[in-house]
């Protein structure tokens, strides 16, 4: 997750290289520094761990090698974040014997190729801290020019000991207050697949969207004080979302369904919609471009998610489905679009990207 620019999402968005490709990422890169630059002289002093220079050789080290337990700066900037959205939750770092970090290993290990060398190129560091706010968190870096290119990734290992369907049901009936007679289900993988390491594989290829959603330049920096151009022109944002008239993005989609403004991630019983109303939401999602009720909610998500179940489907060829019941009776199967191709313009430019087209 990141922390976002549009106060009414903190509280629920807070929590969880072939030659070719090089080169095309390279010149999308180019393009999106002019427009991602941080603010101006006199703002507030950035934390050590938001600074390039605090990681040396970080961009010529693979993912593998930039895993770290969290440093004492680290652990400062997470609390202080925490505690400016009312969290005063101090982590700490992981264990070195915590039974996790293997699986994190086998999961960037079980990642394809040209996205993993993408990860080593703008993931400058990938933390595992226990005892945080949330599931995982994305922070940008500013490289010694002032722009927001590359960003480390905490993990909160304390949360993460489900395995990939039991966290994706976990995740999408967070969004909706209970209901004995109604249920979802989210199927990421089959039977014999369904790991935790398949769920870290989901959660941390999400993050990796924010990571490249900036590095790449599909979206500018989320913390900036004011819409970027980097954002508002980004040709995937124009997709799905337009210039409100005051300052910030609305979705025409959202305004043709209520519900899927009214989503509330991580708030279960505090949720807006009931989970009887998850059947329609479900299905209004159907008829819209986004990937699924998380990507719906804000438009940087809409391209982590896009890329996750593009990564998840398209190039791992898992499943990504979900099922909603009633009585004990499946009355709606949700599939992604990225999955099907229903909204190809976004699975286009998803690929145009990562330099695939």
């Amino acid at each position: 997750m990141v922390r976002l620019r549009v106060p009414t999402w903190h509280a629920w968005v807070r929590r969880a290289v072939p030659a070719t490709l090089a080169l095309i990422a390279a010149l999308v890169a180019a393009f999106a520094l002019a427009l991602t630059r941080g603010p101006a002289a006199g703002a507030a002093e950035l934390a050590p761990v938001q600074k390039l220079s605090y990681y040396p050789g970080a961009l010529e080290r693979p993912i593998e090698e930039k895993i770290s337990l969290g440093t004492p700066e680290l652990i400062d900037r997470q609390h202080a974040i925490n505690k400016k959205y009312g969290q005063d939750v101090r982590p700490h770092p992981a264990r070195p014997d915590h039974p996790l970090i293997p699986k994190v290993r086998e999961m960037l290990a079980e990642l394809p190729p040209a996205i993993r060398a993408l990860a080593s190129r703008y993931v400058v560091a990938l933390y595992l801290v226990e005892g945080d706010y949330g599931t995982g968190t994305t922070e940008a870096v500013q490289d010694d020019q002032g722009r927001w290119r590359y960003t480390y990734v905490a993990l909160n290992l304390s949360v993460l000991d489900r395995t990939a369907n039991a966290w994706g049901t976990w995740k999408e009936r967070s969004a909706f207050r209970s209901d004995p007679r109604h249920g979802i289900s989210m199927v990421l993988e089959a039977p014999g697949e369904d790991t935790v390491t398949a769920a870290l594989r989901f959660i941390f290829v999400h993050e990796l969207g924010h990571v490249l959603g900036l590095g790449l330049g599909a979206h500018g920096w989320w913390d900036a004080p004011e819409l970027p151009a980097a954002t508002r022109e980004a040709p995937f944002v124009r997709l799905s979302w337009q210039p409100d008239g005051k300052g910030d993005l609305m979705a025409p989609a959202r305004a043709r369904f209520p519900r899927l403004a009214r989503l509330d991630f991580y708030a279960f019983e505090q949720a807006r919609l009931p989970l009887a109303e998850a059947e329609a939401a479900y299905r209004e999602l159907a008829q819209t471009d986004f990937p699924s009720l998380y990507g719906a909610t804000n438009y940087f998500d809409d391209f982590a998610e896009s890329f996750a179940i593009y990564v998840h489907t398209r190039m791992l060829g898992r499943p990504y489905r979900v099922e909603v019941r009633q009585a004990g009776e499946t009355r709606f199967v949700f599939r992604s679009c990225i999955e099907s191709g229903a909204c190809a313009a976004k699975v286009e430019a998803v690929e145009r990207v990562l330099g695939l087209r």
